[in-house]
């Protein structure tokens, strides 16, 4: 039986990036769409993704439900974070106008506060403050937060940049785009990585 890391991330090309930059077999790849009521059989992770606002069409709530039932590894990243945290039962998004860019900025950045002993923190191989670009325009405040997640990476201004699920072996929400490996700071990449190794039963 093959393993199969279900993608929701309708009109990104997340699917490819797994597939040409993660050495991921097309074939271990189902994309999920508004239409898909259910995870496929077999699935072994489930990666929640968009830069923007493309998954404003899906229901994600169905498809965290199953997974959390099968125990199978959960990332939500970017906006896929929010409809992670919703579909867990949290608040949506808020406007976060402090980390939009001025126009005439190339990046915004903010420091961040990575909690040590977090599962987030031990992923990317360390913790404390450091910087980090913020250039989201929607944020989850940690009363947004669905009950049970705990915040595993805060920005200064307070709003949340990464938050895991402590009672479940894997359940990442970050607020970095984890496809942007080349702005990220090191060792943030090891989030999507260790996703896919879980996935894949690396």
């Amino acid at each position: 039986m093959k393993p199969v890391i279900a993608v929701a991330a309708p009109g990104t090309f997340a699917a490819d990036r797994l597939v040409y930059d993660y050495d991921v077999d097309r074939e271990n790849i189902v994309e999920l769409d508004a239409d898909q009521g259910e995870l496929p059989n077999l699935t072994s992770g489930l990666l929640i993704y968009a830069p923007n606002d493309h998954l404003s069409g899906i229901d994600a709530s169905e498809f965290v439900r199953v997974a959390l039932e099968a125990e199978i590894p959960i990332l939500g990243s970017a906006v896929g974070m929010h409809r992670l945290n919703v579909a867990l039962g949290g608040d949506v998004a808020r406007k976060t106008p402090e980390h939009l860019a001025d126009e005439t900025e190339r990046r915004n950045r903010n420091s961040i506060f990575l909690a040590p002993g977090a599962k987030v923190s031990s992923t990317i191989g360390g913790s404390g403050w450091l910087s980090l670009e913020c250039n989201h325009q929607e944020g989850i405040r940690h009363s947004d937060l669905a009950p049970g997640m705990m915040p595993a990476a805060m920005s200064d201004d307070r709003v949340v940049e990464a938050f895991e699920m402590p009672r479940f072996h894997w359940v990442f929400g970050v607020q970095w785009d984890v496809f942007g490996a080349t702005r990220l700071p090191r060792g943030f990449d090891n989030v999507l990585v260790a996703f896919i190794e879980r996935a894949m039963g690396i």
